[in-house]
């Protein structure tokens, strides 16, 4: 017996085509590369637009800064990153440094986290109430608290000078605007036409 070889085991290589699976759901939409290759990035993380500039404090800024996530968040509302509010935040949050931002935002992260991991009543990450809740406290931390006041003030003082009333239509509807009263148009154009 010990003259005997030791037995070899064969394993036989399999060679098999790899398998191709179609979306039957897609089946006839005509999608050209360009298409299909932009909802494939859509969908897998790539995303689209130009995302805003780095927020570092500067109240001047923050309307803008603020503007500019939302255009951002609503032109990628359908990738995979922006269906979840927390992940909204968090990305949100990346845009905000420097030394005058940098103990607000990592504030903003910790209390995200304090409500995703309670242990006696945990929010779940797609509730709505991350994005809001981010979004009210960066504007009463970074925005100008008195413009609506303000905005007020001028909209009850407009008057219409040298007779450009293009002019003065553009900036009372500026002012409807600001100040957050487009709600309330109706009696305002009733004013408005008063002042002219």
């Amino acid at each position: 017996m010990d003259d005997e070889e030791p037995l070899q085991y064969f394993t036989p290589v399999v060679q098999t085509h790899p398998v191709t699976q179609v979306n039957m759901a897609t089946v006839g939409d005509d999608l050209n590369d360009d298409e299909e290759e932009e909802q494939t990035k859509t969908s897998k993380g790539g995303l689209k637009g130009s995302p805003p500039a780095k927020f570092n404090g500067d109240r001047k800024a923050a309307k803008q800064f603020i503007n500019d996530f939302r255009a951002y968040r609503f032109l990628n509302r359908k990738n995979e990153t922006m269906k979840v509010a927390a992940n909204q935040v968090a990305l949100a949050l990346t845009f905000i440094k420097g030394e005058q931002v940098q103990d607000w935002a990592n504030g903003i992260m910790d209390l995200m986290e304090e409500r995703l991991g309670s242990r006696l009543n945990p929010m779940e990450e797609t509730n709505k109430y991350h994005w809001t809740l981010f979004e009210d406290t960066f504007r009463d931390a970074f925005t100008d608290t008195s413009e609506r006041e303000d905005t007020d003030n001028q909209l009850q003082n407009l008057k219409m000078t040298e007779g450009d009333l293009g002019r003065f239509i553009a900036h009372f509807n500026r002012l409807v605007i600001i100040s957050g009263r487009e709600d309330e148009t109706r009696g305002l154009v009733l004013r408005h036409y008063r002042v002219i």
